[in-house]
């Protein structure tokens, strides 16, 4: 009893790994979509600095010209960190919750 020899196959591995794998793949697909957009999105946005901002003198805080570049030249960035932020809201929700059980 205490010497039992212990072997897998390589068809026990693979089965196992897709028994595995395979209630997850749908998952997996969506997360490697989503990472794909993310760096899409970082690799291909200029990243202007502060002083390329759209000045005008009238108004001092240049909310129209933060709020133009925000819906022109952010388009995806913004959408990205939206979708991050309602992921983050949901997740904070989701462990405030609880278990009922206890």
């Amino acid at each position: 009893m205490l010497n039992k020899e212990i072997s897998f196959t390589a068809m026990d591995i693979a089965t196992s790994v897709y028994d595995y794998l395979k209630p997850r793949i749908f998952g997996m697909i969506i997360a490697f979509l989503f990472l794909a957009v993310l760096a899409v999105a970082i690799v291909f946005t200029a990243w202007p600095a502060m002083d390329q901002l759209p000045q005008n003198i009238e108004d001092q805080s240049n909310i129209e010209a933060i709020g133009v570049m925000i819906f022109t030249d952010f388009v995806v960035p913004f959408e990205i960190m939206s979708i991050v932020l309602l992921s983050s809201l949901m997740g904070a929700i989701y462990m405030a919750k609880g278990d009922d059980n206890k």
